[in-house]
């Protein structure tokens, strides 16, 4: 999903583990260096580097659409926008998200590429790149590599935001509250949901600020299926303070390993 978006909820997610004990550790050695993962790619180790640990034994691929709403300054009306990419995960934990940017093309006008964000914690490397290449230069995609050892943390924090009952919690300056949603399912796969509202009030001036959302999680698939924005019925009509997305078309099973590892004829740089 959108590297803004998935921050967004890693966000959202945190907040609502707070308290929550820690996650097991394990630690985790990459294979040896090849030359489709040479040893120049990778730092030296230093055993103490952490880091959340995959999904595994859950592939699939899916159409990620992506929505948000927002205020038109000309006419003053709510307008949509949405936009649908690719988020594919293999067995092993490779997950690939793509983020549709409008980029120049060669006649003045613009052309709509995607950059793709590959993630690759069985080598402990990252990519990106674009795709179609419509950027000046020869097609080139960026790798970052971590340690060979890592420790890794295992913890979904989506998994952890969904409750059975009822719950609050208070800090400093805002209230978080969790309601069940029960059951429901999308296309073949089953989903619990949670409503979540938190309401953020400003100590000095007391004008609060509410965000109230609905969360579709999947335990076969390991993955968020839905997140909406829940409006409020007592406020006017406004824009979104956050995307809503949901997963579309689901196919449970391998994508292809090509989608995992940037195309032929891209030079891959550090």
């Amino acid at each position: 999903m959108d590297r803004l978006l998935r921050s967004l909820l890693v966000c959202l997610a945190v907040l609502s583990c707070q308290g929550q004990t820690k996650p097991p550790v394990t630690t985790d050695v990459a294979p040896a260096p090849s030359a489709r993962f040479p040893a120049t790619w990778y730092p030296v180790d230093n055993k103490v580097t952490y880091t959340m640990a995959p999904e595994t034994d859950a592939p699939y691929t899916a159409t990620l659409v992506t929505t948000m709403r927002f205020i038109n300054p000309a006419t003053g009306k709510v307008e949509v926008v949405s936009r649908s990419t690719l988020q594919a995960r293999d067995g092993a934990g490779r997950r690939r998200d793509e983020e549709e940017m409008p980029r120049p093309d060669d006649h003045g006008g613009t052309i709509l590429a995607h950059e793709v964000s590959v993630s690759d914690p069985v080598a402990h490397c990252s990519f990106r790149w674009m795709e179609p290449w419509v950027a000046p230069g020869n097609p080139t995609a960026i790798v970052t590599c971590m340690p060979r050892t890592l420790n890794r943390q295992h913890q979904n924090i989506y998994a952890d935001m969904i409750v059975s009952e009822p719950r609050e919690v208070n800090s400093f300056d805002m209230v978080e509250r969790s309601e069940p949603l029960g059951r429901r399912v999308f296309g073949d796969l089953n989903a619990v949901g949670v409503r979540s509202t938190r309401t953020r009030t400003n100590p000095q001036t007391g004008e609060t600020l509410k965000l109230a959302t609905e969360i579709w999680y999947s335990p076969d698939l390991k993955e968020l299926l839905e997140m909406k924005e829940i409006p409020d019925s007592n406020a006017k009509a406004s824009g979104s303070q956050i995307p809503d997305f949901e997963l579309r078309d689901v196919r449970r099973g391998e994508p292809s390993p090509a989608l995992f590892y940037p195309p032929d004829g891209y030079e891959i740089k550090p």
